[in-house]
């Protein structure tokens, strides 16, 4: 007789497993919380379903037929590959967190247009972000990844460079098509600017002979993704660190102020702290991150490279 007739008896197999594997019908009903002589009809009615004797009686106990041995041999197979399958099933869909310390506004610009993408290539992990304005310090004890300028053998983290930090003044394209290119006229122009440390990036930029304050306008902000969104509003130009507008800059959301750049010959990196146990998945999210921020440099030096040409031309 097929199995598949006593489906609707499974809870029995079940009973039958467990007296066939503790040797006693007292120690299945305690496992079901049912009486010792409900285990024994539960066991009479499948030998009668199946037309075999699966259990010796003897007034010492029970033992396993021949029979009652080759079928709990297979049940008891069959519930090992099923547990077996169940764990690997839960592994694959488990969710796994992952906490990200990033500033407000690579997250703003460059991350979370990207979650989609992210979340196609990792369906599992579930992010917790934890945002910092202004200057980065330690990333806090529970970060898993976190993006900073550290040495490139800083003995604390897993490294992996991230993206070379470039400077360049960025606006958007209908601000440049209204004011011109920077180095055409600055006193044109309105500089949206965050302090003290900005300026003197401006002043590398500008090199100019008089005061900073003689130069244009001057918009001052205390946070670096209003700036940048002034900027990509059209309504001046802003500093952009390429780690964090490579993205706008390749979809056109913001462009080049100017062909000037500074590159201050450090590394935006992330790290993942060697004091905390690295989860298995953070490389490969961190091989991810790498490759789109590769893949974004690659599209705007070709593209910028596309513009100088033209203009030449």
């Amino acid at each position: 007789m097929a199995l598949r007739s006593i489906a609707p008896l499974a809870r029995i197999l079940f009973i039958f497993e467990s007296a066939a594997r503790t040797g006693s019908f007292s120690a299945a009903a305690r496992e079901f919380n049912v009486t010792q002589p409900s285990v024994s009809r539960s066991i009479a009615q499948l030998e009668d379903r199946l037309g075999l004797r699966l259990f010796q009686r003897t007034p010492t106990g029970i033992a396993l037929t021949p029979e009652g041995g080759e079928i709990f041999a297979v049940l008891r197979d069959s519930l090992e590959a099923i547990d077996r399958k169940v764990d690997a099933v839960r592994r694959r869909t488990a969710k796994t967190r992952i906490s990200l310390s990033f500033s407000s506004s690579f997250a703003t610009y460059w991350l979370v247009p990207r979650l989609r993408a992210f979340k196609a290539a990792f369906p599992n992990v579930e992010l917790r972000l934890d945002l910092v304005q202004g200057m980065l310090g330690l990333p806090p004890p529970d970060a898993d990844i976190a993006t900073r300028v550290v040495e490139a053998g800083d003995p604390r983290y897993h490294i992996w460079p991230f993206a070379p930090e470039i400077i360049l003044p960025v606006c958007s394209p209908a601000y440049l098509a209204e004011r011109g290119p920077l180095d055409a006229d600055p006193h044109r122009h309105v500089f949206l600017n965050l302090n003290d440390e900005h300026k003197a990036h401006w002043n590398r930029l500008l090199n100019p002979r008089e005061r900073l304050e003689g130069i244009g306008t001057w918009d001052v902000f205390s946070d670096y993704s209003v700036a940048l969104q002034a900027a990509q509003n059209g309504e001046g130009i802003a500093l952009g660190w390429v780690s964090v507008v490579s993205r706008a800059l390749r979809k056109g959301l913001l462009v080049r102020a100017s062909a000037s750049e500074i590159h201050t010959g450090r590394w935006h990196s992330l790290i993942a702290p060697k004091a905390r146990p690295l989860q298995s998945v953070v490389p490969a999210i961190c091989e991810w991150l790498v490759a789109v921020m590769r893949d974004d440099l690659t599209r705007i030096d070709a593209a910028f490279d596309d513009t100088s040409a033209e203009s030449k031309g």
